[in-house]
């Protein structure tokens, strides 16, 4: 049987979070790639990720975040990819659950800013970073 449970705030799509082997190696590739220079600040993006040995060097694209991290090769690995969401971390949290997904970090704050965040996955392994948004978490708000 399908849940049909909404989230009931459509979330923010704020940062996409990229893996990569080597910063040093992958930086100036995606400077060419994208012909923008990397971020003085992080953005949306976190400032430390739970699962990245360094990072992350961002790439403010538009509204959107392109945050490189160097993979700490046990939890993250080359080529992984999680799309980072601002959103009520508990309602996100109790979603992916109602779709057979798996929270397995967080939620929990993020240093240095404080915001809570969580990691989890749906069963198709795309990962998700959730992030608290202070409300109201988009200007969609979902009809019952």
């Amino acid at each position: 049987m399908r849940d049909n449970t909404l989230m009931p705030v459509q979330p923010s799509l704020r940062f996409i979070s990229l893996f990569v082997p080597s910063l040093g190696d992958a930086v100036p590739r995606y400077r060419a790639l994208l012909g923008v220079e990397p971020s003085e600040t992080t953005g949306a993006a976190p400032p430390r990720h739970p699962f990245a040995a360094k990072g992350p060097v961002v790439f403010q694209l538009g509204a959107v975040a392109l945050a490189l991290y160097e993979c700490d090769g046990k939890t993250t690995h080359p080529g992984d990819v999680g799309f980072g969401l601002y959103a009520s971390v508990e309602q996100a949290v109790s979603c992916l659950g109602a779709h057979q997904g798996r929270v397995f970090w967080g939620p929990k704050p993020v240093q240095p800013e404080g915001r809570h965040m969580a990691v989890g996955m749906l069963p198709d392994r795309h990962f998700f970073e959730i992030v608290e948004a202070d409300p109201p978490y988009s200007d969609k708000t979902r009809s019952p």
